[in-house]
Protein backbone atom coordinates (compact mmCIF):
# COMPACT_ATOMS: atom_id res chain seq x y z
CA UNK A 1 0.00 0.00 0.00
CA UNK A 2 2.96 2.24 0.50
CA UNK A 3 3.80 1.82 -2.96
CA UNK A 4 0.78 2.81 -4.05
CA UNK A 5 0.28 5.96 -2.03
CA UNK A 6 3.88 7.08 -2.62
CA UNK A 7 3.11 6.95 -6.52
CA UNK A 8 -0.36 8.77 -6.08
CA UNK A 9 1.35 11.71 -4.16
CA UNK A 10 4.00 12.09 -6.58
CA UNK A 11 1.56 12.27 -9.17
CA UNK A 12 -0.50 14.54 -7.47
CA UNK A 13 2.07 17.01 -6.65
CA UNK A 14 3.17 17.04 -10.78
CA UNK A 15 -0.36 17.41 -12.14
CA UNK A 16 -0.59 20.93 -9.59
CA UNK A 17 2.62 21.79 -11.15
CA UNK A 18 2.41 21.46 -14.93
CA UNK A 19 -1.88 23.09 -14.01
CA UNK A 20 0.04 26.05 -12.72
CA UNK A 21 2.74 26.84 -15.58
CA UNK A 22 0.02 26.25 -18.25
CA UNK A 23 -1.54 29.29 -16.61
CA UNK A 24 0.83 31.15 -17.92
CA UNK A 25 -0.52 30.27 -21.63
CA UNK A 26 -4.29 31.55 -20.99
CA UNK A 27 -4.50 34.93 -22.21
CA UNK A 28 -7.92 35.29 -24.42
CA UNK A 29 -11.33 33.31 -24.62
CA UNK A 30 -9.97 31.93 -27.57
CA UNK A 31 -6.69 30.61 -25.72
CA UNK A 32 -9.17 29.23 -23.15
CA UNK A 33 -11.22 27.43 -25.38
CA UNK A 34 -8.82 25.95 -27.98
CA UNK A 35 -5.31 26.91 -26.94
CA UNK A 36 -5.38 29.91 -29.35
CA UNK A 37 -5.07 28.04 -32.44
CA UNK A 38 -1.40 27.90 -32.02
CA UNK A 39 -1.28 23.95 -30.28
CA UNK A 40 2.44 22.46 -31.28
CA UNK A 41 2.36 19.20 -32.96
CA UNK A 42 3.53 16.72 -29.84
CA UNK A 43 1.61 18.35 -27.06
CA UNK A 44 -1.39 17.93 -29.41
CA UNK A 45 -0.19 14.27 -29.74
CA UNK A 46 -0.91 13.96 -25.70
CA UNK A 47 -3.96 15.55 -25.44
CA UNK A 48 -5.37 13.52 -28.24
CA UNK A 49 -3.82 10.65 -27.26
CA UNK A 50 -4.68 11.11 -23.52
CA UNK A 51 -8.47 12.37 -24.35
CA UNK A 52 -8.65 9.09 -26.69
CA UNK A 53 -7.51 6.91 -23.59
CA UNK A 54 -10.50 6.76 -20.92
CA UNK A 55 -11.64 4.61 -18.09
CA UNK A 56 -13.65 3.42 -21.04
CA UNK A 57 -10.71 2.20 -22.88
CA UNK A 58 -8.71 1.29 -19.96
CA UNK A 59 -10.77 -0.44 -17.63
CA UNK A 60 -14.29 -0.51 -19.41
CA UNK A 61 -12.62 -2.59 -22.58
CA UNK A 62 -10.59 -4.63 -20.61
CA UNK A 63 -14.08 -5.99 -18.64
CA UNK A 64 -15.57 -6.59 -21.55
CA UNK A 65 -12.84 -8.73 -22.95
CA UNK A 66 -12.92 -10.48 -19.51
CA UNK A 67 -16.37 -11.29 -20.25
CA UNK A 68 -17.12 -11.48 -23.83
CA UNK A 69 -13.51 -12.66 -25.01
CA UNK A 70 -11.68 -11.50 -28.44
CA UNK A 71 -15.48 -9.87 -29.80
CA UNK A 72 -14.94 -7.02 -27.71
CA UNK A 73 -11.98 -6.39 -30.01
CA UNK A 74 -13.85 -6.00 -32.76
CA UNK A 75 -16.72 -3.90 -30.98
CA UNK A 76 -14.59 -1.27 -29.61
CA UNK A 77 -11.38 -1.49 -30.28
CA UNK A 78 -11.54 -2.09 -33.99
CA UNK A 79 -14.78 0.32 -33.69
CA UNK A 80 -12.87 2.94 -31.98
CA UNK A 81 -9.07 2.82 -34.60
CA UNK A 82 -11.35 3.23 -37.45
CA UNK A 83 -13.35 6.36 -36.34
CA UNK A 84 -9.97 7.36 -35.20
CA UNK A 85 -8.97 7.32 -38.95
CA UNK A 86 -12.01 9.02 -40.19
CA UNK A 87 -10.59 11.93 -38.18
CA UNK A 88 -8.32 13.44 -40.47
CA UNK A 89 -10.54 13.74 -42.89
CA UNK A 90 -12.26 16.71 -40.41
CA UNK A 91 -8.94 17.95 -39.65
CA UNK A 92 -8.06 19.02 -43.20
CA UNK A 93 -11.16 20.81 -43.73
CA UNK A 94 -12.26 21.61 -39.97
CA UNK A 95 -8.63 24.17 -39.82
CA UNK A 96 -8.56 25.58 -43.35
CA UNK A 97 -10.04 29.02 -42.04
CA UNK A 98 -7.49 31.65 -41.49
CA UNK A 99 -9.94 32.19 -38.70
CA UNK A 100 -10.85 29.13 -36.95
CA UNK A 101 -14.24 28.26 -35.01
CA UNK A 102 -13.45 28.57 -30.93
CA UNK A 103 -15.91 25.70 -29.99
CA UNK A 104 -17.61 23.17 -31.91
CA UNK A 105 -21.40 24.93 -31.89
CA UNK A 106 -19.71 27.95 -33.27
CA UNK A 107 -18.22 26.30 -36.39
CA UNK A 108 -21.79 25.04 -36.87
CA UNK A 109 -22.82 28.46 -36.68
CA UNK A 110 -20.15 29.82 -38.96
CA UNK A 111 -21.47 27.03 -41.72
CA UNK A 112 -25.10 27.26 -41.19
CA UNK A 113 -26.53 30.69 -39.30
CA UNK A 114 -23.72 32.83 -40.74
CA UNK A 115 -25.61 36.14 -40.40
CA UNK A 116 -27.56 35.34 -37.17
CA UNK A 117 -26.32 37.08 -34.04
CA UNK A 118 -28.17 34.57 -31.41
CA UNK A 119 -28.44 31.26 -33.26
CA UNK A 120 -30.95 28.75 -32.52
CA UNK A 121 -28.94 26.10 -34.22
CA UNK A 122 -25.54 26.93 -32.16
CA UNK A 123 -27.41 26.40 -29.07
CA UNK A 124 -29.03 23.60 -30.10
CA UNK A 125 -25.70 21.86 -30.52
CA UNK A 126 -24.57 23.08 -26.87
CA UNK A 127 -27.41 22.05 -25.25
CA UNK A 128 -27.06 17.97 -26.97
CA UNK A 129 -23.31 18.06 -26.11
CA UNK A 130 -23.68 19.51 -22.78
CA UNK A 131 -25.84 16.39 -22.08
CA UNK A 132 -23.65 14.31 -23.72
CA UNK A 133 -20.47 15.20 -22.81
CA UNK A 134 -21.95 15.33 -18.93
CA UNK A 135 -22.60 11.63 -19.23
CA UNK A 136 -18.68 11.04 -20.20
CA UNK A 137 -17.30 13.01 -17.30
CA UNK A 138 -19.94 11.21 -15.04
CA UNK A 139 -18.10 8.04 -16.52
CA UNK A 140 -14.86 8.97 -15.58
CA UNK A 141 -15.67 9.78 -12.30
CA UNK A 142 -17.04 6.28 -12.18
CA UNK A 143 -13.78 4.66 -13.45
CA UNK A 144 -11.88 7.34 -10.63
CA UNK A 145 -13.88 6.03 -7.75
CA UNK A 146 -13.50 2.09 -8.60
CA UNK A 147 -9.23 2.64 -8.61
CA UNK A 148 -9.16 4.59 -5.91
CA UNK A 149 -11.22 2.68 -3.90
CA UNK A 150 -9.76 -0.45 -4.58
CA UNK A 151 -5.93 1.20 -4.26
CA UNK A 152 -6.77 2.54 -0.85
CA UNK A 153 -9.80 0.57 0.34
CA UNK A 154 -11.68 3.60 0.72
CA UNK A 155 -15.62 3.63 0.59
CA UNK A 156 -16.28 4.00 -3.69
CA UNK A 157 -18.93 7.11 -2.52
CA UNK A 158 -16.02 8.70 -0.65
CA UNK A 159 -13.30 8.35 -3.28
CA UNK A 160 -15.30 9.97 -6.07
CA UNK A 161 -14.74 13.04 -4.32
CA UNK A 162 -11.05 13.17 -4.29
CA UNK A 163 -11.67 13.07 -8.07
CA UNK A 164 -13.26 16.52 -7.50
CA UNK A 165 -9.68 18.07 -6.61
CA UNK A 166 -8.22 16.73 -9.73
CA UNK A 167 -11.29 17.32 -11.97
CA UNK A 168 -11.48 21.42 -11.17
CA UNK A 169 -7.39 21.76 -10.57
CA UNK A 170 -6.01 20.85 -13.89
CA UNK A 171 -9.71 22.73 -15.55
CA UNK A 172 -8.74 26.00 -13.97
CA UNK A 173 -6.27 26.98 -17.16
CA UNK A 174 -8.84 25.91 -19.60
CA UNK A 175 -7.71 23.84 -22.83
CA UNK A 176 -3.97 24.84 -21.85
CA UNK A 177 -4.19 23.04 -18.90
CA UNK A 178 -6.17 20.22 -20.16
CA UNK A 179 -3.41 19.79 -22.58
CA UNK A 180 -0.68 20.09 -20.89
CA UNK A 181 -1.76 17.93 -18.14
CA UNK A 182 -2.72 15.04 -20.75
CA UNK A 183 0.42 14.80 -22.19
CA UNK A 184 2.07 13.79 -18.65
CA UNK A 185 -0.99 11.70 -18.45
CA UNK A 186 -0.31 10.01 -21.94
CA UNK A 187 3.13 8.68 -20.91
CA UNK A 188 1.76 7.42 -17.56
CA UNK A 189 -1.02 5.61 -19.32
CA UNK A 190 1.56 3.88 -22.16
CA UNK A 191 4.16 3.18 -19.35
CA UNK A 192 1.15 1.70 -16.81
CA UNK A 193 -0.28 -0.25 -19.43
CA UNK A 194 2.69 -2.38 -20.62
CA UNK A 195 4.03 -2.98 -17.19
CA UNK A 196 0.62 -4.25 -16.50
CA UNK A 197 0.34 -6.42 -19.37
CA UNK A 198 4.14 -7.62 -18.64
CA UNK A 199 2.68 -8.58 -15.10
CA UNK A 200 -0.53 -10.19 -16.20
CA UNK A 201 1.57 -12.42 -18.92
CA UNK A 202 4.02 -13.48 -16.25
CA UNK A 203 1.63 -14.23 -14.22
CA UNK A 204 -0.22 -16.66 -17.05
CA UNK A 205 2.59 -18.06 -17.77
CA UNK A 206 2.77 -17.01 -21.46
CA UNK A 207 0.33 -16.19 -24.69
CA UNK A 208 -0.22 -20.31 -24.84
CA UNK A 209 -1.99 -20.72 -21.31
CA UNK A 210 -4.50 -17.29 -22.13
CA UNK A 211 -5.47 -18.99 -25.40
CA UNK A 212 -6.09 -22.69 -23.86
CA UNK A 213 -8.00 -21.24 -20.66
CA UNK A 214 -10.68 -18.71 -23.37
CA UNK A 215 -10.69 -22.44 -25.77
CA UNK A 216 -11.95 -24.47 -22.35
CA UNK A 217 -12.95 -22.24 -19.71
CA UNK A 218 -16.92 -22.26 -18.61
CA UNK A 219 -16.81 -20.55 -15.78
CA UNK A 220 -19.12 -17.60 -15.47
CA UNK A 221 -17.79 -14.11 -15.29
CA UNK A 222 -19.90 -13.21 -11.98
CA UNK A 223 -19.74 -15.84 -8.70
CA UNK A 224 -22.99 -17.44 -9.12
CA UNK A 225 -24.11 -16.49 -12.58
CA UNK A 226 -24.80 -18.67 -15.73
CA UNK A 227 -21.85 -20.46 -17.01
CA UNK A 228 -20.46 -19.91 -20.30
CA UNK A 229 -20.40 -21.89 -23.41
CA UNK A 230 -16.59 -23.14 -23.97
CA UNK A 231 -15.01 -21.59 -26.37
CA UNK A 232 -17.45 -19.12 -26.78
CA UNK A 233 -14.48 -16.07 -25.87
CA UNK A 234 -13.05 -16.68 -28.84
CA UNK A 235 -15.67 -17.09 -31.57
CA UNK A 236 -15.89 -13.40 -33.27
CA UNK A 237 -19.41 -13.06 -31.92
CA UNK A 238 -18.48 -13.89 -28.49
CA UNK A 239 -21.71 -13.02 -26.44
CA UNK A 240 -23.24 -10.64 -28.02
CA UNK A 241 -24.81 -11.81 -31.47
CA UNK A 242 -23.51 -10.32 -34.87
CA UNK A 243 -26.43 -7.71 -34.87
CA UNK A 244 -25.46 -6.39 -31.33
CA UNK A 245 -21.69 -6.29 -31.82
CA UNK A 246 -22.25 -4.83 -35.54
CA UNK A 247 -24.49 -1.63 -33.50
CA UNK A 248 -21.58 -1.29 -31.11
CA UNK A 249 -18.73 -1.38 -33.75
CA UNK A 250 -20.97 1.40 -36.22
CA UNK A 251 -22.10 3.55 -33.16
CA UNK A 252 -18.32 3.79 -31.67
CA UNK A 253 -16.40 4.39 -35.14
CA UNK A 254 -19.16 6.67 -36.97
CA UNK A 255 -20.33 7.81 -34.31
CA UNK A 256 -16.56 8.68 -32.47
CA UNK A 257 -15.46 10.02 -36.05
CA UNK A 258 -17.82 13.10 -35.39
CA UNK A 259 -18.16 13.70 -31.62
CA UNK A 260 -17.77 17.59 -31.16
CA UNK A 261 -14.85 17.11 -28.89
CA UNK A 262 -12.57 15.62 -32.13
CA UNK A 263 -13.77 18.21 -34.08
CA UNK A 264 -12.31 21.06 -31.23
CA UNK A 265 -8.91 18.85 -31.16
CA UNK A 266 -8.77 19.37 -34.66
CA UNK A 267 -9.18 23.20 -34.52
CA UNK A 268 -6.34 23.81 -31.72
CA UNK A 269 -3.14 23.19 -33.47
CA UNK A 270 -1.40 26.13 -35.46
CA UNK A 271 -1.84 24.66 -38.84
CA UNK A 272 -3.95 22.27 -41.12
CA UNK A 273 -0.64 20.08 -41.28
CA UNK A 274 0.38 19.53 -37.69
CA UNK A 275 -3.92 18.77 -37.28
CA UNK A 276 -3.72 16.01 -40.03
CA UNK A 277 -0.02 14.69 -38.63
CA UNK A 278 -1.59 14.91 -35.01
CA UNK A 279 -4.04 12.39 -35.58
CA UNK A 280 -1.59 10.19 -37.51
CA UNK A 281 1.09 9.89 -35.14
CA UNK A 282 -1.64 9.33 -32.33
CA UNK A 283 -2.92 6.03 -33.88
CA UNK A 284 0.65 4.64 -33.29
CA UNK A 285 0.46 5.49 -29.22
CA UNK A 286 -2.75 3.79 -29.68
CA UNK A 287 -1.65 0.64 -30.57
CA UNK A 288 1.22 0.76 -28.13
CA UNK A 289 -1.84 1.24 -25.19
CA UNK A 290 -4.22 -1.31 -26.52
CA UNK A 291 -2.06 -4.27 -27.32
CA UNK A 292 -1.41 -4.38 -23.58
CA UNK A 293 -4.94 -3.66 -22.40
CA UNK A 294 -5.92 -6.62 -24.97
CA UNK A 295 -3.65 -8.91 -22.65
CA UNK A 296 -4.95 -7.51 -19.95
CA UNK A 297 -8.63 -8.63 -20.64
CA UNK A 298 -8.24 -12.16 -22.25
CA UNK A 299 -5.38 -12.44 -19.27
CA UNK A 300 -7.50 -11.53 -16.02
CA UNK A 301 -9.77 -14.86 -17.22
CA UNK A 302 -6.74 -17.00 -16.74
CA UNK A 303 -5.84 -15.44 -13.22
CA UNK A 304 -9.64 -15.03 -11.92
CA UNK A 305 -12.24 -17.63 -13.37
CA UNK A 306 -15.12 -15.70 -12.05
CA UNK A 307 -15.31 -12.14 -10.19
CA UNK A 308 -16.92 -12.22 -6.90
CA UNK A 309 -20.06 -10.95 -6.51
CA UNK A 310 -21.49 -7.57 -6.55
CA UNK A 311 -18.41 -6.38 -8.79
CA UNK A 312 -19.04 -5.37 -12.60
CA UNK A 313 -16.43 -6.01 -14.63
CA UNK A 314 -15.13 -2.95 -14.56
CA UNK A 315 -13.69 -3.93 -11.56
CA UNK A 316 -10.89 -6.44 -13.33
CA UNK A 317 -8.66 -4.19 -14.20
CA UNK A 318 -7.47 -3.00 -11.01
CA UNK A 319 -8.15 -6.38 -8.96
CA UNK A 320 -6.01 -8.19 -11.38
CA UNK A 321 -3.34 -5.52 -11.36
CA UNK A 322 -3.19 -5.65 -7.68
CA UNK A 323 -2.86 -9.22 -7.03
CA UNK A 324 -0.78 -10.32 -9.70
CA UNK A 325 1.92 -7.42 -10.51
CA UNK A 326 4.50 -5.89 -8.22
CA UNK A 327 3.75 -3.27 -5.81
CA UNK A 328 5.53 -0.42 -7.74
CA UNK A 329 4.14 -1.78 -11.29
CA UNK A 330 0.64 -1.94 -9.58
CA UNK A 331 1.03 1.30 -8.22
CA UNK A 332 2.31 2.92 -12.25
CA UNK A 333 -0.30 1.07 -14.08
CA UNK A 334 -3.34 2.08 -11.37
CA UNK A 335 -2.12 5.37 -11.40
CA UNK A 336 -2.39 5.03 -15.52
CA UNK A 337 -5.98 4.25 -14.73
CA UNK A 338 -5.99 7.79 -12.73
CA UNK A 339 -4.84 9.38 -15.25
CA UNK A 340 -6.77 8.16 -18.03
CA UNK A 341 -10.39 9.29 -16.00
CA UNK A 342 -8.21 12.34 -15.30
CA UNK A 343 -7.51 13.13 -18.55
CA UNK A 344 -10.48 12.70 -20.10
CA UNK A 345 -12.77 14.05 -17.67
CA UNK A 346 -10.98 17.64 -17.75
CA UNK A 347 -11.17 18.04 -21.49
CA UNK A 348 -15.36 16.55 -21.43
CA UNK A 349 -15.70 19.09 -18.70
CA UNK A 350 -14.40 21.73 -20.66
CA UNK A 351 -16.77 20.92 -22.92
CA UNK A 352 -19.54 20.99 -20.79
CA UNK A 353 -19.02 23.87 -19.23
CA UNK A 354 -17.95 26.07 -22.37
CA UNK A 355 -21.12 24.92 -23.97
CA UNK A 356 -23.38 26.28 -21.09
CA UNK A 357 -21.39 29.47 -21.10
CA UNK A 358 -20.21 30.52 -24.35
CA UNK A 359 -22.50 28.53 -26.78
CA UNK A 360 -25.87 29.07 -25.00
CA UNK A 361 -25.72 31.61 -22.57
CA UNK A 362 -23.46 34.36 -24.55
CA UNK A 363 -25.93 33.38 -27.55
CA UNK A 364 -28.72 33.65 -26.02
CA UNK A 365 -27.65 36.88 -24.25
CA UNK A 366 -25.38 38.24 -26.94
CA UNK A 367 -25.67 42.10 -25.47
CA UNK A 368 -24.02 41.39 -22.05
CA UNK A 369 -20.91 42.63 -22.68
CA UNK A 370 -18.02 41.65 -19.94
CA UNK A 371 -14.28 41.65 -20.24
CA UNK A 372 -12.38 38.65 -21.36
CA UNK A 373 -11.40 38.29 -17.67
CA UNK A 374 -14.43 38.14 -16.48
CA UNK A 375 -15.65 35.52 -19.13
CA UNK A 376 -12.97 33.59 -17.74
CA UNK A 377 -14.07 33.59 -14.51
CA UNK A 378 -17.60 33.37 -15.23
CA UNK A 379 -16.75 29.67 -17.66
CA UNK A 380 -14.63 28.51 -14.73
CA UNK A 381 -17.27 28.63 -12.22
CA UNK A 382 -19.67 26.56 -15.07
CA UNK A 383 -17.26 24.30 -15.02
CA UNK A 384 -16.78 24.10 -11.18
CA UNK A 385 -20.41 23.66 -10.78
CA UNK A 386 -20.41 21.28 -13.55
CA UNK A 387 -17.67 18.96 -11.69
CA UNK A 388 -19.84 19.01 -8.60
CA UNK A 389 -22.70 17.87 -10.65
CA UNK A 390 -21.20 14.95 -11.96
CA UNK A 391 -19.33 13.86 -8.80
CA UNK A 392 -22.66 13.42 -6.91
CA UNK A 393 -24.46 11.96 -9.92
CA UNK A 394 -21.70 9.22 -9.79
CA UNK A 395 -22.78 8.45 -6.47
CA UNK A 396 -24.95 5.19 -7.97
CA UNK A 397 -23.26 4.74 -11.55
CA UNK A 398 -25.91 3.35 -14.17
CA UNK A 399 -23.99 1.79 -16.99
CA UNK A 400 -20.76 -0.21 -17.60
CA UNK A 401 -18.20 2.02 -18.39
CA UNK A 402 -17.28 1.18 -22.40
CA UNK A 403 -21.22 0.95 -22.84
CA UNK A 404 -22.27 4.34 -21.70
CA UNK A 405 -19.50 5.76 -24.08
CA UNK A 406 -21.25 3.94 -27.18
CA UNK A 407 -24.02 5.22 -25.92
CA UNK A 408 -22.94 8.82 -25.91
CA UNK A 409 -21.41 8.04 -29.67
CA UNK A 410 -23.96 6.79 -31.12
CA UNK A 411 -26.07 9.32 -30.41
CA UNK A 412 -23.22 12.53 -31.66
CA UNK A 413 -22.84 10.72 -34.72
CA UNK A 414 -26.94 10.16 -35.61
CA UNK A 415 -27.22 14.15 -35.00
CA UNK A 416 -23.51 15.21 -36.47
CA UNK A 417 -22.42 12.95 -39.01
CA UNK A 418 -23.80 15.09 -41.90
CA UNK A 419 -23.72 18.12 -40.23
CA UNK A 420 -19.89 18.08 -40.10
CA UNK A 421 -18.93 15.74 -42.97
CA UNK A 422 -21.19 17.18 -45.75
CA UNK A 423 -21.06 20.71 -44.24
CA UNK A 424 -16.93 20.40 -44.84
CA UNK A 425 -17.38 18.30 -48.21
CA UNK A 426 -21.02 19.69 -49.67
CA UNK A 427 -21.24 23.32 -50.69
CA UNK A 428 -24.87 22.47 -51.16
CA UNK A 429 -25.27 21.21 -47.65
CA UNK A 430 -27.44 24.21 -45.92
CA UNK A 431 -29.29 25.74 -42.60
CA UNK A 432 -32.40 23.30 -42.78
CA UNK A 433 -30.27 20.38 -43.93
CA UNK A 434 -28.46 20.81 -40.64
CA UNK A 435 -30.99 21.34 -38.90
CA UNK A 436 -32.93 17.82 -40.62
CA UNK A 437 -29.64 15.91 -39.19
CA UNK A 438 -29.77 16.89 -35.41
CA UNK A 439 -33.29 16.89 -34.94
CA UNK A 440 -34.25 14.00 -36.62
CA UNK A 441 -31.25 11.99 -35.93
CA UNK A 442 -30.99 12.49 -32.22
CA UNK A 443 -34.76 12.21 -31.70
CA UNK A 444 -34.85 8.93 -34.15
CA UNK A 445 -31.96 7.15 -32.05
CA UNK A 446 -33.71 7.72 -28.80
CA UNK A 447 -36.47 6.36 -29.87
CA UNK A 448 -34.89 3.06 -31.29
CA UNK A 449 -32.67 2.47 -28.71
CA UNK A 450 -35.62 3.00 -25.73
CA UNK A 451 -37.55 0.87 -28.53
CA UNK A 452 -35.07 -2.07 -28.21
CA UNK A 453 -33.63 -1.76 -31.81
CA UNK A 454 -30.71 -3.81 -32.76
CA UNK A 455 -29.26 -0.64 -34.01
CA UNK A 456 -30.87 2.14 -33.37
CA UNK A 457 -27.30 4.39 -34.45
CA UNK A 458 -27.85 3.22 -38.13
CA UNK A 459 -31.96 3.51 -38.05
CA UNK A 460 -31.26 7.19 -36.74
CA UNK A 461 -28.47 7.94 -39.29
CA UNK A 462 -30.62 6.81 -42.07
CA UNK A 463 -33.79 8.27 -41.60
CA UNK A 464 -31.33 11.83 -40.80
CA UNK A 465 -29.99 11.24 -44.57
CA UNK A 466 -33.15 11.38 -46.23
CA UNK A 467 -34.51 14.47 -44.12
CA UNK A 468 -31.28 16.24 -44.69
CA UNK A 469 -31.44 15.47 -49.02
CA UNK A 470 -35.27 16.24 -48.86
CA UNK A 471 -34.55 19.61 -47.00
CA UNK A 472 -31.80 20.59 -48.60
CA UNK A 473 -33.10 19.83 -51.77
CA UNK A 474 -36.23 21.95 -51.20
CA UNK A 475 -34.81 25.23 -49.59
CA UNK A 476 -32.25 27.40 -51.19
CA UNK A 477 -28.54 27.38 -51.73
CA UNK A 478 -26.79 28.86 -48.24
CA UNK A 479 -24.64 32.16 -48.84
CA UNK A 480 -21.22 32.27 -49.85
CA UNK A 481 -20.11 33.33 -46.61
CA UNK A 482 -21.61 29.82 -45.06
CA UNK A 483 -19.34 27.44 -47.01
CA UNK A 484 -16.38 29.88 -48.45
CA UNK A 485 -13.30 29.41 -45.62
CA UNK A 486 -14.15 25.46 -46.24
CA UNK A 487 -13.40 25.01 -49.77
CA UNK A 488 -11.55 28.16 -50.90
CA UNK A 489 -7.77 28.96 -50.02
CA UNK A 490 -8.58 32.65 -49.63
CA UNK A 491 -11.82 34.06 -48.26
CA UNK A 492 -13.97 37.39 -49.50
CA UNK A 493 -13.68 40.51 -47.64
CA UNK A 494 -17.37 39.84 -46.83
CA UNK A 495 -16.57 36.17 -45.47
CA UNK A 496 -14.10 37.71 -43.11
CA UNK A 497 -15.93 40.33 -41.93
CA UNK A 498 -18.95 37.36 -41.03
CA UNK A 499 -16.52 35.39 -39.18
CA UNK A 500 -14.92 38.65 -37.30
CA UNK A 501 -18.69 39.32 -36.12
CA UNK A 502 -19.63 36.05 -35.33
CA UNK A 503 -16.91 35.73 -33.19
CA UNK A 504 -17.25 38.95 -31.36
CA UNK A 505 -21.28 39.20 -31.19
CA UNK A 506 -21.62 42.01 -33.38
CA UNK A 507 -24.16 41.13 -35.90
CA UNK A 508 -27.28 43.00 -35.89
CA UNK A 509 -30.93 41.34 -36.83
CA UNK A 510 -30.88 44.15 -39.81
CA UNK A 511 -27.84 42.90 -40.78
CA UNK A 512 -29.17 39.46 -41.17
CA UNK A 513 -32.57 40.44 -42.92
CA UNK A 514 -30.90 42.12 -45.91
CA UNK A 515 -28.54 39.29 -46.06
CA UNK A 516 -31.48 36.85 -46.57
CA UNK A 517 -33.52 39.42 -48.29
CA UNK A 518 -30.55 40.13 -51.07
Amino acid sequence: MNWYLAVFGFYMVFLIWTCLQSLKNVESMSDFTTGGHRMGLWIGVGTSVATWVSVASVMGVPGYLYSSGVAAIIGWVAGWFFGTALIPLVAYKIRRPETPARTFPEYVQMRYEPFKKSSPIRSLVAALMLIGYFVFTHLQVVGFGIVFSTITGIDYKIAIFAFLIFLLFTSIGGFWSVAVTDSVNSVLIVLGVVLGAGAVLTATGGFENIYNTLATTTAPTIEGGESLSAGVLLSPVGTFGIGALFSIFISNSLGAAVSPHWVTRMLAPKSVKVAVMQMMLSVLVLIAIFLPLIVIGLGAKSLIPSLPAGRTTDYIMPIVIMEYAHPLVGALTLIALCAAAISTANSMLLHCGTSLYNDIYKNIFPNKKVSEETERKQLRFCIYALGILAVVSAIKPPVLLAMGFTYVYGGFGAAFFFVVYLGLYWKRMNRMGAYANIILGSTVYVIAKVMGATNPFIIGLAVAFVGVLIAVYATKKPPLEAYEPYFEEHTSPSTQKVIAAIQKGEHTQEEYLKSTSA
